[in-house]
Order: C-alpha cells, then sequence, then structure tokens
C-alpha cells in the first residue's frame, strides 16, 4: 500500500516532524510504502493553490492520502480526488487562543476556520483526544471521526530511580525536586510559560527545594532521561489537542499538574497524584506541593500502554485497508 501524507512542519525545525518520524517507524515495519510530502509555507493564497495543484497531480502515484494537520494543510489536501482521504486533526488547527488579541487570536481562528471548510472533503476525521474528537463531530456529515493519539515509543520513555536519572544527567548530589516545562516555543502565548513562572515561584516559596526544569530545544535522544528525572509535570495550556509530553510523563510515572486541557480530567479522577486546575498560579502551585509530597507511587504507565508504537500503527493501517478496500468495492473492483 502507497501511502502520501502531506504535511507543513518544516524539515528545518528540530523535532518539528518527531512525532511523524515516530509513527511512520510502525507503519513502514507493517509494508506501508510512506512519503512525506512538505507543502511549505502555505500562508499565501498562490502557495496554497501550488499546493493543491501539486498534489492532484500526485495522486495517481498512492493508494491514500492523509494530511497530517488540519489548516490550509487540510485545504490543499482536499484538493485530491480518487483516493480516499483522511485527516487527522491535532489542536492548535482546531482549538482558539482566547487569551489576549494577538497573532494568536486571529490566526488559531483562521486555521479552525480552514479545517471546518476541508471535513467535507475526507472519508475519515482522525482526533488525537475524545474531547477534540466531540468538539469536531458536530460539524461532521458523512466522514467518520475516530480517536487515535500519536504513539509514544514505551521502549524509550520507562520509569528510573529518580537519582540514578539526574546523575546520569550530572545532577549526582541532586536533592532538588524537579518540575518539568515542555513546550517546543517559550513564547508560544498558548503555553502561557509565565504562568508556570509564577506557579513554580509559589510552590518553591511554599514548599522549597524545587527547579523549574525547562526542556526546550533538547536533543531528542536527551528528552525520554530528562523527563524521568523529573518529579512532577506542569502544563499551564491554554488548549491541548492531547499533550504529548504529558503522555510521555506518565509513561516515565511522572504525575502531572495541569490546566483544563484535553482528556487529562480522565486521567485525575483515578490518580491522586495528577491534578487537572484552573488557570490560577496559587492553585496550581498547592497541587504541585501536594503532588510532590505523596509517598506512595502509583502506576501512572497504564494509563497511556494503549498509545505505544505498535498498537496504533496497527489501528492506523487497519484503518487505512478498510478505507482503501471501500473505495475498491464501490468502484467494482474486488
Amino acid at each position: 500500500m502507497r501511502v502520501l501524507w502531506p504535511h507543513n512542519f518544516d524539515p528545518a525545525q528540530a523535532n518539528s516532524q518527531l512525532f511523524m518520524n515516530i509513527t511512520s517507524l510502525g507503519l513502514r515495519e507493517r509494508g506501508v510504502d510512506l512519503h512525506y510530502e512538505y507543502l511549505g509555507n502555505l500562508r499565501s493564497i498562490i502557495n496554497l493553490m501550488n499546493a493543491r495543484r501539486r498534489l492532484r497531480k500526485m495522486a495517481s502515484d498512492f493508494d491514500l492520502v492523509h494530511a497530517q494537520y488540519g489548516s490550509a494543510c487540510a485545504l490543499a489536501t482536499a484538493a485530491i480526488e480518487g483516493i480516499p482521504k483522511v485527516l487527522s486533526i491535532r489542536g492548535n488547527d482546531w482549538n482558539v487562543h482566547n487569551d489576549s488579541i494577538s497573532f494568536s487570536y486571529f490566526h488559531t481562528r483562521l486555521a479552525r476556520g480552514m479545517t471546518r471548510w476541508s471535513l467535507g472533503n475526507y472519508d475519515c476525521i482522525l482526533t488525537v483526544s475524545r474531547r477534540l474528537a466531540a468538539d469536531v463531530q458536530p460539524f461532521l456529515r458523512r466522514s467518520q471521526v475516530l480517536t487515535l493519539p500519536t504513539p509514544i515509543n514505551l521502549n524509550r520513555f520507562i520509569p528510573y530511580d529518580k537519582k540514578e536519572a539526574k546523575a546520569l544527567l550530572g545532577f549526582p548530589d541532586c536533592t532538588e525536586k524537579w518540575v518539568l516545562f515542555n513546550t517546543q516555543r517559550l513564547d508560544d502565548p498558548v503555553k502561557r510559560f509565565a504562568l508556570a513562572k509564577e506557579a513554580f515561584a509559589l510552590a518553591n516559596a511554599k514548599c522549597g527545594n524545587l527547579r523549574l526544569r525547562v526542556a526546550t530545544d533538547l536533543p531528542h535522544a536527551v528528552v525520554p532521561l530528562f523527563t524521568a528525572a523529573c518529579d512532577v509535570i506542569l502544563c499551564t495550556s491554554e488548549t491541548e489537542g492531547r499533550p504529548n509530553c504529558v503522555k510521555e510523563s506518565l509513561a516515565c510515572n511522572v504525575p502531572f499538574v495541569s490546566t483544563e486541557v484535553s482528556d487529562l480530567r480522565d486521567i485525575a479522577r483515578q490518580e491522586p497524584t495528577c491534578r487537572v486546575c484552573p488557570s490560577d498560579p496559587a492553585i496550581l502551585a498547592d497541587n504541585i506541593c501536594d503532588v510532590l509530597g505523596y509517598q506512595k507511587k502509583p502506576d501512572l504507565r497504564r494509563h497511556v500502554a494503549a498509545m505505544s508504537l505498535d498498537s496504533v500503527s496497527d489501528q492506523l493501517v487497519s484503518i487505512y485497508k478498510s478505507l482503501v478496500s471501500q473505495i475498491r468495492c464501490s468502484n467494482g473492483h474486488a
């Protein structure tokens, strides 16, 4: 099966294609002939129209196309005809920024609009969380919507003894509790790093001996150990599809304190060391201290077991085969 993946994640930006690279490993192991197609900057009408024409020409060489993001990527890929089309909606291509009247305020609304305009052209919509699926569902007519998270490499994100992990990172005598904050861009207003810093400062004043560890532009080879060395992850995002860094932390048995995003409340209801809070720095700080003071270390990894690379790859291949089979049957082929 030949599958085309159009996307607009700049290969020159560190880790921008990381989630695709991880997923592609599982698909290629299962015999899928996969082709990435970087669409470039789609912020002009001319570039968008050129991308649509390019994809239409390419389509005849493939059995299925899977747009890796909504927004302009979805709009460009929607031009393809004659083969099954899948669209993944990941969060920022649907959720909107409301905290400030800024570039992100208008950009997220335009992105959501383009995603919505494209939905009817796809045979299957994949969302990374159930919450996102519920938001998208009312705007669909014929397409099916399924929840399929981005996979985690559970062979790399594993629990470590905290002292051992910190020693391996060059902090052999460290007694501090580490609070992890993970984002690709600290100036991204959706991630609200200022809120995280304020919450951390209050937590440190209350329970002491803490260090804020910011994972930005880390080599990906270091990220699993860095994550496992931390004692809690702090997520202060305004919106999220399904935060990969929180899933990876859970795989390392690292609990979270988070604002109300994605499906995290489902986990927090089951785990006393995982908290979902209002976007209030004092409340976030109190919960950080509570979590760090919790003595029993529960098995948080179980919440991401179904997000393994093997599980997600098997599901995705099954979806692809079903769609290709349906199109062949409708065209009168066995």
